[in-house]
C-alpha cells in the first residue's frame, strides 16, 4: 500500500492552527502508524461486557476515536463524523452517502486530549474492568488500559498484546506531554475555541457556517438573538468576499478560527455595553491614552503598588513580559526581541488582559503551590497528611457499591492515606467493604495491586499509609500479610522493631515511594477506629439508619443486620492480630482515655476519632491545647460521624485548628468539605503532604497573630463552564458565592450540639448575570469578612447557574487556604466536582479585588 493511500484512510481532522498543533504535529513521527490506520481493541462496557472495536488517532494528535469501523471502510463513513449531535451526524453522512437514517449502533466514543486526566494499566482498577472481570475470568491484566477523563469517567479496552499496549501507552503519554508543555504560550480563549471546534465544525472543513456559529455561541455560554447572530456572522462573510473574492471558484459561506474568535471578542463587547474589564483597570492603573506599559512602569505601578508583591524585581517582570510577548493571541502579533524571543520591554493591552485572567495572577500563591522539598524533613507528625474515610465506596455508607476504583481515583487526587475495611470472605480469600451493610464487596487483594500499580508509575510520591480496619481472622490476615509483602515487595516499609524511635524520627523524605500500614500490633480490644456504635447512640442512630434506606432497599435486610450487631453485650469483638500482620504495622492503633495519659505513650501509637468524640473531646478545659501537644510527636485521626450514611463530610476546619494530622473525608461526596481539602492539599506541589503551620502547634498562650479583616470585591469572570462542562445545554445564569470557613474564638454555647458551635461560616453572594457565562461582570459591593485563625481558614469560591427550578446548578468550584491569598487585582482559577482541570474547566476564571488588613 503506498503512502498517499495510507495517509487517506487516516481520520482527519481539521485543528485550527495554534502552537499547540505545531507541537503536536513535532511529535507526530514518535507515534506508532497503527494507532493513525486503526488499532484492533475490545471495548468494555459499563456492564462489563467486552466487543471488538478499532481505535484510532486523529492525524492532528489531538482526539481518539473508537468506533466500530476502521477508518476507510465504507461503515466508518457512519461513524467517523459523528461527535456529540445525531442531528448533524445524520445530515453529513447523509450527504456523503446518500443514506437517510443513522443507527445508534454507530456511536463514536471522543476523547480530546484536554479531557484526558490520567491513565492506567496493568491491572483492575475501574468499575467497568470490575464487572468484566466476572463475566471473562481469564482476563489479562497486561492487556488492559483504562483512560480516566471527563469528571473521572473511564474508557476501559482490551489491546490485543503487550506490544499494543505500549503503542497506545507511549502514544498517549508523549501527546500529553507535548501539549500540556505548550498550552500556556496560547491564549484561553484561543484555547478553549480549538476544544470547542471539534463539536461544531461537523463537516470538519475548517470553516462553520451561519448555524454552526449559532451553535457555538450556545456551547461558549453566549446568548445571542438569531437575528444578530446572522448579522454578525454576514458582516464576516460579507468582508471576506470582498477581500478575497471566490477561492477556487467556489463561493465561501463560513468563516475561519480566527475570524470566529473576532467575531465573538466583539460579542463580548456588546454583552457589556462597550465595557472591557482589563481596559478599565489598564486605563485607572496607567492611563486612558496609554496604548503599551513599560516593564519599570508595571513593576512600580501595579506589581508593587496594586498587588502588593513587594519581593518581585524587575527581572521578574521581564521574565513574565518575554512570555506574555512569544503567546498566540488571535488578532495579536507576537512581539520579538533582538533575542529572538518575546520582548522582555512592554506589553499592550491585549497582553495585560491576559495577565490578569491568567495562572500568572493567581489568587493562590504560585509559591505556595510549588512543590518544596526541603520542608520534607520534618517528622511525620508535624504534617496534615491528605486522608480518605472507607476510600472503596461509590456512593452512601449503607447500600452502595464497593470498587477498586475509587483508590485509583483517590491517589490521583492527592490522597496518602487510604482506608480499608477489611473482613472473611466464603471463598477464602480478605475481602474489604462496609460491615454489616449491603454495600459490595471487592478483594483485598486487587486493592493492594493497585497501591503497587500507582506507586510504579509515581516511583517519587511521598508515603501512602494504609489504614486497616481488621476484622479478619488469623488465616484470612495471614493472607493479608503474605498479599502485602509479596505484592508491594520492596515498596512496603516494614518497621524495625524499635517502632517508637521509627515513628518519631522517620520524615515523609525517608519513605518516599513506600507504603505504610497503620492498624494494630499487640492484641487490643476495639477502639474508636472500629465501626462500632457507641452505646448512647446506638438507639437513635439505629432508627435513623433504618428509617434511611427503609424506601431504597425495600426490605428490612439492613434492619435485621443492625439488630443482630449493635445489641448490648453482643457487639462483634475484633481478632487478635496475627504476628505476620503486626510485623508489618508501624503506627498502632489504640483507644482514647485522656490526653495525659496519651501523652505517654509510645509515639507509634495513635488514637482515631469519630466527628462525635472529637466533639467531646472538644467539649472538655483545655481540650485544644492539650491536643495540639500530643499532636506535636504523635499522630491523630479524625472521621466522620456514623450517622452520616448519606456520605456526606464535616468541616475539616476544626480538626486542622487542633493539629490532627489525618483529617479523613467521604472522598465520594462533592461538597464543600471535600473542596477545602483538595485546595489545602494543592499546597506543596499537591504531593499530600503540607507542613503544619506554627499556630496549630503548641503555646503558652492563644495566638492573636492571625486575625484579620479580609476583604473580597468579585469583579468579572471568563469562559465559565456548563454544569460539569457539557457541551449542550442552557447558556447559564452564573453568580458568585463566597464563604469563608474558620473557627469559632470560642465555643458558642455549653452544651455539646454540633461542629457549628466550633466553626464560624460566612457567606456572601453575587448578583447572577442573565444569559453570560463567556464574560459576566457583576457590580456588587465588596464582601468583608473577619478572620479569627490564617492558619486554617479556607476561603471558598463557587460559581452556581441561577435556575427556576427547586436548585440551583454549580458550575465549578476553588477553594484557598487564607494563608495563601494574594492581595490585589487576581485570578481564581477553578475546578471540577472531581478537583480536576480538564476541558472547559481549565480555562474557567473569576477576578477578584482582594485586601487584607491584619487586627493588632
Amino acid at each position: 500500500m503506498t503512502q498517499q493511500r495510507q495517509k487517506s484512510q487516516r481520520l482527519i481532522t481539521t485543528t485550527p492552527d495554534t502552537s499547540l498543533g505545531a507541537a503536536l504535529e513535532s511529535v507526530k513521527p514518535q507515534i506508532s502508524p497503527k494507532l493513525f490506520d486503526g488499532l484492533e481493541i475490545k471495548k468494555v462496557s459499563t456492564k462489563g461486557v467486552i466487543a471488538p472495536r478499532i481505535l484510532t488517532l486523529s492525524d492532528d494528535l489531538f482526539t481518539l476515536f473508537i468506533s466500530h469501523h476502521k477508518v476507510g471502510n465504507a461503515g466508518s463513513l457512519s461513524d467517523r463524523f459523528h461527535y456529540k449531535s445525531y442531528k448533524a451526524y445524520s445530515t453529513v453522512v447523509g450527504a456523503l452517502t446518500s443514506q437517510h437514517t443513522v443507527q445508534n449502533k454507530h456511536h463514536l466514543r471522543v476523547i480530546d486530549v484536554a479531557d484526558i486526566l490520567f491513565v492506567q494499566s496493568g491491572f483492575i482498577g475501574s468499575r467497568k474492568l470490575e464487572e468484566c472481570k466476572d463475566k471473562v475470568p481469564d482476563l489479562d491484566p497486561k492487556r488492559l488500559i483504562s483512560i480516566f477523563h471527563n469528571n473521572v469517567n473511564t474508557t476501559d479496552f482490551v489491546v490485543e498484546d503487550e506490544e499494543d499496549r505500549e503503542v497506545v501507552l507511549g502514544a498517549i503519554q508523549i501527546i500529553r506531554e507535548a501539549y500540556h508543555a505548550t498550552k500556556g504560550r496560547v491564549g484561553r480563549e484561543e484555547q478553549l475555541l480549538r476544544y470547542a471546534w471539534y463539536d461544531t465544525d461537523w463537516n470538519k472543513n475548517g470553516e462553520i457556517d451561519q448555524h454552526e456559529f449559532l451553535t457555538l455561541a450556545g456551547r461558549l455560554n453566549i446568548y445571542l438573538k438569531q437575528e444578530k447572530a446572522i448579522q454578525l456572522f454576514k458582516v464576516y462573510v460579507a468582508a471576506k468576499h470582498t477581500k478575497k473574492g471566490r477561492l477556487g471558484g467556489v463561493k465561501q459561506h463560513g468563516i475561519t478560527f480566527d475570524e470566529c474568535l473576532e467575531a465573538l471578542r466583539k460579542v463580548k463587547l456588546m454583552q457589556n455595553e462597550g465595557i472591557e474589564t482589563s481596559n478599565v483597570i489598564f486605563d485607572e492603573i496607567f492611563g486612558e491614552y496609554t496604548t503599551d506599559v513599560t516593564a519599570d512602569e508595571f513593576l512600580s505601578k501595579f506589581i508593587l503598588q496594586r498587588q502588593k508583591e513587594m519581593t518581585t524585581s524587575i527581572d521578574d517582570v521581564k521574565k513574565v513580559f518575554s512570555e506574555l510577548n512569544s503567546m498566540e493571541l488571535s488578532g495579536v502579533a507576537v512581539r520579538l526581541g533582538a533575542d529572538g524571543k518575546g520582548d522582555a520591554e512592554s506589553i499592550d493591552r491585549s497582553r495585560f488582559g491576559e495577565y490578569l485572567f491568567s495562572s500568572r495572577n493567581d489568587l493562590f500563591d504560585p509559591d505556595q503551590q510549588k512543590y518544596d522539598v526541603l520542608t520534607m524533613t520534618k517528622p511525620l507528625s508535624h504534617y496534615f497528611i491528605n486522608s480518605s474515610h472507607n476510600t472503596y465506596l461509590t456512593g452512601d455508607q449503607l447500600k452502595s457499591m464497593s470498587s477498586v476504583e475509587m483508590y485509583a481515583v483517590a491517589l490521583q487526587r492527592g490522597c496518602k492515606c487510604l482506608e480499608l475495611d477489611c473482613w472473611d470472605d466464603s471463598v477464602g480469600h480478605p475481602i474489604v467493604y462496609h460491615g454489616y451493610t449491603i454495600t459490595s464487596k471487592i478483594p483485598f487483594q486487587d486493592i493492594i495491586t493497585c497501591v503497587r500499580g500507582y506507586v510504579d508509575s509515581n516511583p517519587e510520591t511521598l508515603p501512602i499509609i494504609l489504614s486497616l480496619e481488621n476484622h479478619c481472622s488469623h488465616p484470612f490476615q495471614e493472607q493479608m500479610a503474605s498479599i502485602l509483602t509479596q505484592t508491594l515487595e520492596e515498596c512496603l516499609y516494614i518497621p524495625e522493631s524499635n517502632h517508637d524511635a521509627v515513628a518519631g524520627s522517620k520524615s515523609p523524605l525517608d519513605l518516599v515511594g513506600r507504603v505504610v500500614i497503620k492498624g494494630k500490633r499487640p492484641p487490643e480490644k476495639e477502639d474508636d477506629d472500629v465501626t462500632v456504635l457507641d452505646s448512647m447512640d446506638e438507639e437513635a442512630l439505629e432508627e435513623a439508619l433504618v428509617d434511611s434506606v427503609r424506601d431504597a432497599v425495600g426490605s428490612n435486610k439492613i434492619k435485621d443486620t443492625l439488630n443482630r450487631s449493635s445489641k448490648k453485650g453482643d457487639t462483634p469483638q475484633l481478632p487478635k492480630i496475627s504476628p505476620e500482620l503486626a510485623r508489618l504495622t508501624l503506627f498502632n492503633g489504640v483507644k482514647f482515655k485522656d490526653f495525659s495519659t496519651s501523652l505517654e505513650l509510645p509515639l507509634s501509637d495513635m488514637h482515631s476519632f469519630s466527628e462525635t468524640k472529637t466533639l467531646k473531646v472538644l467539649n472538655k478545659a483545655d481540650s485544644v491545647s492539650l491536643w495540639r501537644e500530643y499532636n506535636k510527636d504523635h499522630i491523630s485521626r479524625t472521621y466522620p460521624a456514623g450517622s452520616r450514611v448519606d456520605s456526606s463530610n464535616y468541616n475539616p476546619v476544626v480538626a486542622w485548628h487542633v493539629g490532627s494530622q489525618l483529617v479523613a473525608l467521604n472522598f465520594q461526596s462533592d461538597d464543600s468539605s471535600m473542596t477545602m481539602n483538595d485546595g489545602r492539599f494543592r499546597q506543596n506541589g499537591g504531593c499530600g503532604y503540607v507542613l503544619k503551620p506554627p499556630g496549630v502547634f503548641p503555646t503558652d498562650k492563644e495566638s492573636t497573630s492571625g486575625k484579620m479583616i479580609l476583604t473580597i470585591k468579585v469583579i468579572s469572570g471568563s469562559c465559565l463552564p456548563k454544569p460539569y462542562g457539557e457541551s449542550v445545554g442552557e447558556v447559564i445564569d452564573p453568580y458568585v458565592l463566597v464563604r469563608v470557613h474558620d473557627v469559632a474564638l470560642a465555643k458558642r454555647s455549653n452544651s455539646l450540639s454540633s461542629q457549628a458551635d466550633w466553626l464560624e461560616t460566612t457567606e456572601r453572594k453575587t448578583s447572577s448575570v442573565r444569559d453570560n457565562g463567556f464574560c459576566p461582570q457583576w457590580s456588587s459591593e465588596p464582601f468583608e469578612f473577619t478572620v479569627n485563625s490564617d492558619d486554617v481558614a479556607m476561603v471558598e469560591f463557587v460559581v452556581m447557574d441561577s435556575d427556576k427550578g427547586l436548585y440551583d446548578d454549580t458550575m465549578c468550584k476553588s477553594a484557598i487556604p487564607v494563608s495563601c491569598l494574594r492581595q490585589g487585582l487576581r485570578s481564581v482559577l477553578f475546578y471540577d466536582q472531581s478537583s480536576s482541570q480538564h476541558g472547559p474547566f481549565e480555562f474557567a476564571r473569576i477576578l477578584v479585588d482582594v485586601d487584607i488588613k491584619c487586627i493588632m
